[in-house]
């Protein structure tokens, strides 16, 4: 069992800047970091990860992520009374995978399996989605 430390991430700026996500605890099996630089945490970016079990029912492993990246709202630099709005969350874009991997999976196969999210992710027409809303046809 891998011993919760920080993340370090590129983000996709032109120059990749690194973010270093925090380990904010591990709960219910789900490990959880943040990226505190912003400083207001309702807008903290945050990673979570979690490993399940077989069960009785279901003979895979079941391995989640999630990525949240918050955005706060424009607010004025004051309001009438002259006091400065507090922050809150615009919106937040969001990504959540899940891998399923039986148990009489390989090692090779599990590699495999990797390596295409890996390469999925990295395709233009994935990056074309998710940067320009591309679709295929």
């Amino acid at each position: 069992m891998a011993q919760i430390a920080n993340l370090v991430l590129n983000d996709g700026k032109a120059t990749p800047v690194a973010h270093t996500f925090n380990p904010i605890d591990v709960r219910d099996g789900v490990a959880k970091w943040a990226d505190k630089s912003g400083g207001i945490s309702v807008g903290f970016p945050v990673i979570s990860y979690s490993v399940r079990q077989p069960t009785k029912s279901t003979r895979a492993y079941k391995i989640t992520r999630k990525i949240v990246l918050p955005v706060l709202a424009v607010t004025a630099p004051s309001t009438t009374t002259g006091i400065q709005p507090a922050p809150t969350k615009a919106y937040e874009l969001l990504h959540n995978s899940e891998w399923v991997l039986p148990e009489q999976s390989t090692l090779a196969e599990r590699q495999d399996l990797l390596a295409y999210v890996k390469n999925l992710d990295a395709n233009a027409v994935i990056t074309n989605g998710v940067t320009q809303f591309e679709t295929t046809w």
